[in-house]
This record gives C-alpha cells, sequence and structure tokens, in this order.
C-alpha cells in the first residue's frame, strides 16, 4: 500500500520542477561556460571533476556518495582523469588504503576561472529581479536542499528493498 500523497501542488511542482532545473543549469553553462571540456569527458568523468574541485582532498568513497555512484565506478573514473592530467590521487598518511583527490593546477584554475564566470552572470541576472524574488529564491534553496535529502533518504531506502529482494 502506498503512502498517502502530499497535495496536488506536489503535482505541479513536480511538474514544472526539472525543466525549471534543466533550463537554468543549460543558460547558464551557455553564458559562462562549461567547466571542463564536454567533447572529450563523459558526464560522470566532469561530474567527479566538479565534486573535487569543490571538495579537494576528498576520499574515493566521499565522491561516490555524493554523486550516487559505486565506490569502484568513481575509482575507475578517478584513473581515468589522472591519466589525462585532470586529476592526482595521493595516499592519505594517516591510513594508506584511502585516496585523496585533488584537480591539477590547471584544471583547479580552470574550475575556478568558470565558477566565478558563472557568479559574475548570476549575479547580474539576480540583479535585474525584484528583491522578493531573490528573497522567494533563497527560501527555494533551502527547500532544494531538503527536497535532495528526501531523495537521499527514498534512494537509501530503495537500495535496501532491493537487496533483501536479491538476499
Amino acid at each position: 500500500m502506498s503512502p498517502p500523497r502530499t497535495p496536488a501542488t506536489a503535482d505541479a511542482v513536480s511538474d514544472a520542477l526539472m525543466p525549471a532545473i534543466g533550463a537554468l543549469r543549460r543558460l547558464l553553462r551557455r553564458a559562462a561556460g562549461h567547466m571542463f571540456e564536454r567533447d572529450t569527458l563523459s558526464v560522470s568523468q566532469r561530474e567527479v571533476l566538479a565534486a573535487v574541485s569543490k571538495r579537494p582532498g576528498s576520499p574515493v568513497a566521499d565522491v561516490a556518495q555524493e554523486l550516487a555512484l559505486a565506490p569502484n565506478s568513481v575509482s575507475t573514473i578517478v584513473t581515468q582523469l589522472v591519466g589525462a592530467g585532470h586529476m592526482v590521487r595521493e595516499t592519505d598518511p594517516l591510513d594508506r588504503r584511502v585516496g585523496r583527490l585533488t584537480l591539477t593546477p590547471q584544471a583547479q584554475e580552470k574550475a575556478m576561472l568558470v565558477r566565478e564566470r558563472r557568479r559574475t552572470v548570476l549575479h547580474d541576472a539576480l540583479d535585474r529581479l525584484t528583491p522578493q524574488q531573490v528573497a522567494d529564491l533563497a527560501t527555494g534553496i533551502d527547500a532544494l536542499e531538503a527536497l535532495a535529502e528526501e531523495l537521499r533518504v527514498l534512494e537509501r531506502e530503495h537500495s535496501h528493498e532491493h537487496e533483501e529482494v536479491q538476499s
């Protein structure tokens, strides 16, 4: 038996949310550029680079968890990125089993420049909105973070259900 549905507004939000987020991402990338090469890197490779760029020194397991990917998949991607000269994997001196990830100086510089261009483009667009619209967006960010956490919980629950069915 399914849990009771939330009010009808949930249908409207779910129908509008993904197109709105997708449009924002596409428009921001077009206005400010891609962080890493689109033609030579896969989506997963770009996501791993972006995650490590935001949190240098992260271990593979943390990046895998953040991106909801299998650790062995992230490890394979990291090996590819190290080979391509975008990333460095260093052994944690306190726990030799852990590999800490950082971007090469060139990749980190590129990520920083694109992040700054995106910030500038966003500031320019936000300056054109009313103070109430900016306040609404700030409130919406909190709600999006809460939604992301609930999606993580559902993902873990579904993962556990799948494991139980297989055993």
